[in-house]
């Protein structure tokens, strides 16, 4: 059984990108444009959520605080992706396991998801 991956990413072409990069390393993928309620991102209990920190109609680091202050998701890895210069700051405010600066290398990307994946506890 392949590890499932949820990515929310406002920007198609990164998102379609994303998403064809983690499917090609074996990773069943699920990608959102926009915000999505926590108990549709977590089904089927995703090793890891990949969120970009600026959506138009919330924040990564909102899903990140929810999803880590919850007891029963609090152990999902979650990575936040931003272009904000203060990204490193904003991950540690919301308890986010990493993240990763905008533009990034797509090997550096797939190291940090394999990383996050092959420690997560379900």
């Amino acid at each position: 059984m392949s590890k499932r991956i949820v990515v929310i990413e406002d920007n198609r072409d990164i998102l379609d990108v994303v998403e064809y990069i983690l499917a090609d390393q074996g990773y069943e993928v699920t990608g959102y444009l926009d915000v999505e309620p926590l108990d549709k991102i977590l089904v089927g209990q995703p090793c890891l959520l990949l969120l970009d920190h600026k959506l138009a109609s919330g924040s990564g680091s909102d899903i990140c605080l929810a999803v880590k202050s919850n007891p029963l998701t609090k152990h999902t890895s979650v990575i936040l992706v931003s272009a904000s210069s203060n990204i490193a700051v904003i991950a540690e405010k919301c308890n986010a396991d990493g993240f990763i600066s905008k533009p990034f290398d797509l090997e550096d990307l797939v190291a940090m998801v394999k990383e996050h994946c092959e420690t997560a506890i379900h």
